[in-house]
């Protein structure tokens, strides 16, 4: 996994923006009738409202201590039960199989390679019950957006530069502290191959988090995959 634990300082900073994803997937925790799971968990941004909403403890995995700390905190200030555990996505082993597993804020983008992607989507699926649903949200490579930001130092959040390494399909987003955090998109097609080679089928695929349809100018992608009742 390619995080820099100096990007947990400030982290709620760096994600008050992102609060489109949190209904959505809040939705998909109440029609679940068994363990909720959150890859990636952070801070928690997600997966307190969830446990809110629903009433039950969120299962949430991190690979990062101080972001699990900051968890716990929340947590505890907001008076919900969230199940922490340390654990990379790539090793994902659950007690009883899960009724939703949810990656949210691009996460699974920090998987350098397929063989990671794929490891973890397998882990995914071993993971689930029958009938379980797999949700996930990652940026759509738009050539615009990059080349509009390549090497342009920006203020918002937390003062910052991106670059796009294009021939390796990664984007390094390089705060002025030096703290380093990298990406590397997929297209819809290798999406739809993680889902298949994993055994998964795929539900619905959204361009937005309200459940718009997506189309070739969609710049997001939101998946919805399920276990098959019968493998």
């Amino acid at each position: 996994m390619t995080w820099d634990e100096a990007f947990a300082v400030g982290y709620e900073e760096w994600s008050a923006h992102m609060i489109e994803d949190v209904a959505f997937y809040v939705g998909l925790a109440r029609e679940a009738a068994g363990p909720v799971v959150e890859l990636a968990v952070g801070n928690g941004r997600v997966a307190i409202p969830v446990a809110l909403a629903t009433g039950q403890p969120v299962i949430g995995l991190d690979s990062s201590p101080a972001m699990l700390e900051q968890a716990r905190a929340r947590a505890d200030t907001e008076g919900v039960e969230l199940d922490l555990r340390e654990a990379d996505m790539r090793d994902l082993r659950l007690d009883e199989p899960a009724e939703l597993i949810y990656c949210p804020f691009r996460a699974l983008l920090h998987l350098a390679t397929w063989a990671e992607r794929r490891r973890t989507f397998e882990r995914v699926a071993a993971s689930l019950r029958p009938g379980g649903r797999f949700a996930w949200n990652a940026f759509a490579f738009d050539h615009h957006i990059a080349a509009r930001t390549d090497g342009v130092r920006q203020d918002e959040r937390q003062p910052h530069t991106i670059r796009y390494s294009v021939g390796d399909n990664r984007i390094d987003i390089i705060r002025d502290d030096g703290a380093r955090s990298s990406l590397w998109w997929a297209t819809k097609n290798e999406w739809l191959g993680l889902l298949d080679v994993a055994g998964l089928e795929l539900e619905a695929l959204y361009g937005g988090f309200a459940g718009e349809p997506f189309t070739e100018n969609s710049t997001e992608y939101v998946f919805v995959a399920r276990r098959p009742l019968i493998q």
